[in-house]
């Protein structure tokens, strides 16, 4: 009897064998359930408001923004790289400049046009044209014959240019009587309007010879030329420029050799397709990012005044755009993940060519250092005739670095902020509308 009684006594307590007979994971959920902060309101306190129109618009409104907002942080997040900035003083010594071109002259042939460069650490560069072609072009700007890669201080019209009187045979071609066959091209053309074989021809016309000892010998009078590639100078102050008269070098003078009467028909008309100075980085090609910023500028010289002297005054600023975990290059080559490049911004001046210059039979010397590097010296009485790019170096380099613009933890929080600042933001306009149609 008794073991009846104590066995009845440990069945009948209910909150022991509960103790008992509770998991790990009950405990756990109990444990769980005292951390719940959002409270709960029994159905019978529950008042359900009706559905609205008003209401379903707006919810539909804030699905739609939710999705937007949330296409645009993930695209944010997949592409998000900006641009830092950062200004440092420019140690780099001993490097070369590149200097890119690509530039028009309407109305100078390809024999007159060629490039010199000086700076003022006293190298002089005359015809320094070894990584550059010339396109000879016609009246109507097409291209006449084929691109002629250039060949450092060689000067095209010393021996090959032809005599201003100069009146070439057709060699029986002649489409009327005292015509002339100036060039290959002529008299290829000559020959295929009679329907005559040229085989021959083209090898023993002095023209045909001329041109394939140079190509650019054949350039006439009115011809226009491209002037396109690329130069390495010291990476110092200077200037390039395209000038009437043969450069020559005399008692450490930079000088150009004209005659005066010349003069007046070097006409300086010229369009700046690209001038750039190092390589070109990513975003570069903007206008705004002051790489090329004379991309498309064209000056024609004005008919009441002539041909005369451009000056342009170029501030180059060094940068370097270092991509995300690039490293820079050697100093002295720059060579490396990094890209070596420079910005600048630039003004200019025009000066007409002075009336009296043409008038007497002697040579003028144009000196380079009245029109070149030193700005500041007092003007000449005449100018000499050309395009002049003067260039200056700041001190300071520009750093342009690429990093993301958000972390993953980041981008998370975003999103999360997306979604319940939309609901919360229409749930308040919800119930600001609904309190005025109650007061109305």
């Amino acid at each position: 009897m008794s073991d009846v009684g104590l066995r009845r006594r440990g069945g009948g307590d209910p909150a022991h064998n509960s103790s008992i007979e509770e998991k790990p994971v009950e405990k756990m959920s109990k444990l769980v359930r005292k951390f719940d902060m959002y409270a709960k309101v029994k159905e019978e306190y529950r008042e359900t408001a009706p559905v609205s129109v008003s209401g379903g618009y707006l919810t539909l409104a804030a699905w739609v923004l939710t999705a937007m907002l949330t296409l645009s942080e993930v695209w944010t997040y997949a592409t998000g790289t900006r641009l830092k900035e950062k200004m440092l003083v420019d140690t780099t010594l001993g490097q070369k400049l590149r200097i890119n071109v690509n530039i028009t002259f309407p109305a100078l042939s390809c024999l007159e046009v060629h490039v010199d460069a000086m700076d003022v650490a006293g190298d002089y560069h005359p015809y320094m044209e070894a990584n550059m072609h010339k396109q000879r072009l016609g009246g109507d700007g097409g291209p006449l014959g084929r691109k002629v890669a250039e060949r450092a201080n060689v000067v095209e019209t010393k021996d090959l240019a032809t005599p201003k009187d100069y009146c070439g045979s057709c060699y029986g071609a002649e489409a009327v009587e005292g015509d002339c066959c100036n060039t290959c091209d002529t008299v290829m053309q000559r020959y295929a309007m009679k329907g005559w074989a040229t085989k021959e021809i083209r090898r023993d016309a002095e023209q045909c010879k001329r041109e394939a000892k140079n190509p650019l010998a054949g350039a006439l009078k009115g011809e226009g030329c491209n002037l396109s590639g690329f130069m390495l100078v010291n990476k110092v102050a200077g200037n390039f420029h395209v000038a009437l008269g043969e450069s020559v070098v005399r008692d450490g003078r930079f000088i150009h050799q004209f005659q005066p009467d010349e003069a007046p028909g070097f006409n300086t008309s010229h369009v700046v397709h690209s001038l750039s100075f190092g390589d070109p980085y990513p975003g570069s090609a903007s206008k705004t990012s002051g790489f090329d910023p004379m991309a498309g500028l064209e000056r024609i010289n004005p008919v009441e005044q002539g041909t005369g002297l451009y000056q342009y005054f170029i501030k180059l600023v060094p940068t370097i755009y270092d991509a995300a975990g690039g490293k820079r290059g050697a100093e002295g080559g720059g060579q490396g993940l990094a890209v070596w490049s420079n910005q600048y911004s630039y003004t200019e001046r025009f000066r007409p060519l002075a009336p009296h210059l043409g008038g007497k039979e002697h040579h003028g010397d144009g000196d380079h250092n009245k029109h070149g590097s030193t700005p500041h010296h007092p003007a000449p009485t005449t100018v000499l005739p050309g395009v002049f790019w003067v260039y200056d170096l700041s001190a300071f380099m520009l750093e342009i670095t690429q990093e993301e613009t958000t972390t993953f933890t980041h981008f998370l929080a975003r999103l999360c902020a997306v979604a319940g600042g939309v609901f919360t933001v229409t749930g308040l306009l919800h119930s600001l509308y609904g309190h005025a149609l109650k007061a109305s």
